[in-house]
């Protein structure tokens, strides 16, 4: 994480490239000076929840970044703009690439302390930028989720981080063709990490925040959502702020679950 102040200091380093996460047309009409675009839509490869490493190199070398590049990540207030921050930032890390951060507090931030944005569309040329592998032990199959559901184990955590009528059935969210939850799921909103102007909550309350669910260091943690894009920030804020150590998410999380007919669901009152 890197506050707008660390990023001011840094960004006249030609190395540091700024990668605006939201839909096009926010960016377009306002963003970070020097930053690029890159919406979900533009690196997800539809093949499955997770793009391939080529798929993604590609897209990072088209927006002129290459692999000695810092790189780092913003969004805005938008009710999901951490999630989608953290969901860029954690495929970089499954696919081994470590030299990113995320701005805490996104452009509201920035533009809070008097920084400048600009509409002014960057012209890049194509940098070049591989990556080739995936860290499998920071995915979770389904196979491995049904079997944490077949064969219950205290020190295994499934944790649904969609909100609470999503994960209670009241509600079908788009995508998924059943309502419900996985059975056995702990329930904690991937919100409740963040302050109201969206940054990150200090670490003594994120601390009591999980452990008041029970999600301790010495557990195993599933995290999961509708799509795996919100469960990728409480990902990150397990293992990367408070330091846990078995922390998985389970990228195709609810949407996922929820074709497989042969697979049981919970939903309050039934």
């Amino acid at each position: 994480m890197i506050t707008p102040g660390n990023l001011q200091d840094l960004i006249k380093n030609e190395t540091v490239k700024i990668i605006d996460v939201r839909p096009p047309e926010r960016y377009q009409k306002e963003h970070l000076p020097g930053a690029v675009n890159a919406w979900w839509q533009d690196y997800m490869d539809q093949k499955g929840p997770v793009p391939t490493p080529e798929h993604f190199a590609a897209l990072l070398s088209k927006l002129g970044i290459s692999d000695q590049d810092t790189i780092v990540l913003y969004a805005d207030s938008d009710k999901h703009g951490p999630a989608y921050v953290a969901h860029f930032w954690w495929l970089l890390d499954i696919f081994g690439y470590h030299n990113a951060k995320m701005l805490d507090g996104g452009l509201e931030a920035w533009q809070a302390l008097g920084y400048k944005l600009t509409n002014a569309v960057l012209k890049v040329a194509p940098g070049n930028f591989k990556l080739t592998r995936i860290d499998t032990g920071k995915l979770a199959t389904t196979e491995e989720v049904w079997n944490a559901v077949k064969e219950p184990d205290p020190k295994v955590i499934i944790l649904d981080v969609r909100e609470w009528d999503e994960f209670s059935g009241s509600i079908q969210a788009p995508g998924a063709v059943r309502k419900g939850r996985i059975p056995g799921a702990v329930w904690l909103y991937w919100g409740d990490v963040l302050n109201p102007d969206k940054t990150l909550k200090n670490v003594d309350e994120l601390r009591k925040i999980f452990k008041t669910k029970g999600i301790t260091p010495d557990k195993t943690v599933i995290t999961y959502c509708q799509a795996g894009v919100r469960a990728t920030h409480t990902a990150y804020v397990l293992s990367e702020v408070l330091g846990y150590k078995n922390v998985k998410n389970y990228a195709g999380s609810w949407i996922e679950w929820s074709q497989r007919g042969e697979l049981p669901a919970e939903i309050d009152g039934q």
